[in-house]
């Protein structure tokens, strides 16, 4: 009876703590990036240019948007922005791609540029993987005839390399990832991001740990906020739930995931990135 009592008293006390760190725990905002607030240069694009923005709906019926560069239609680029960003930060690549041949779809993911419904957040982990098959689908990239290549940048780099080391790595022909984010404890990973990143670590280890036995708890809560000054609308996000959080990510199997990847695969990385080793 007393060992019983024992046990039961330290999963009472497990499970209490477990609650107030879900609870209490919450991510600080770092100190304010100066690239995080604008691209360098973006005063001098010519958004006259930019292509209107477009839609399709996801199998909830929640708007994806995307706004295409078109070109070759057998020649196919879609392009996944950073964190915090949409799919008009990617407008210049976009373009460079479009002048060399290729049809562009920069897309701005569940959660960024009035795409879903929640600012900083989707409904389920994984949802992002469900929307980029939906996408396709619905702007006819699955059919026949089609080079499809996936490319993102930062977060959108490390979700890149989710696609392609995971059960849809046949969606694309090939992956382009640039300045991705891979892992806290990858060979490119620094702290905090090189300070883009506040983590509420506490929560995130909590919220993995329930999903970890089958209990997707709590996952709308915020988990990281970036070092921007921006505030939550239709151009920015400057904070993610858990669930957005992980959905872009490779997760703690990051190494295996990356071992899967078959089909031609680039990663690009600038010497002197200020956030990543390269």
């Amino acid at each position: 009876k007393r060992l019983l009592l024992a046990l039961a008293t330290l999963v009472l006390l497990a499970g209490t703590a477990l609650a107030a760190v879900i609870a209490f725990d919450s991510p600080a905002r770092p100190p304010v990036l100066k690239a995080g607030n604008a691209i360098p240069g973006i005063a001098e694009w010519n958004f006259a240019t930019l292509p209107e923005r477009r839609s399709v709906k996801a199998r909830d019926d929640a708007p994806l948007h995307y706004r295409l560069y078109p070109g070759q239609s057998d020649r196919v680029i879609v392009l996944v922005h950073g964190s915090t960003g949409t799919g008009v930060e990617m407008h210049k690549l976009a373009q460079a791609l479009q002048a060399a041949g290729a049809s562009v779809y920069a897309i701005s993911l569940r959660g960024h540029g009035g795409s879903g419904t929640t600012n900083g957040d989707v409904s389920y982990l994984g949802q992002l993987d469900d929307d980029l098959v939906d996408l396709t689908q619905a702007l006819g990239l699955d059919k026949l005839g089609i080079r499809r290549t996936l490319a993102g940048f930062s977060s959108g780099g490390g979700f890149v390399l989710r696609i392609a080391g995971g059960r849809l790595a046949g969606l694309f022909d090939d992956y382009l990832a640039i300045s991705p984010y891979i892992a806290a404890d990858s060979p490119t990973g620094s702290r905090d991001a090189g300070g883009w990143a506040g983590v509420a670590l506490p929560r995130i280890t909590a919220l993995s740990l329930l999903h970890a036995i089958g209990l997707p708890w709590f996952q709308g809560l915020p988990a990281v906020a970036f070092a921007t000054a921006a505030k939550a609308d239709e151009s920015r996000t400057p904070v993610y739930s858990f669930r957005l959080m992980a959905s872009l990510q490779l997760g703690r199997n990051w190494r295996s995931v990356l071992a899967h990847i078959s089909a031609p695969t680039r990663i690009v990385i600038g010497a002197q990135d200020e956030l990543f080793k390269a």
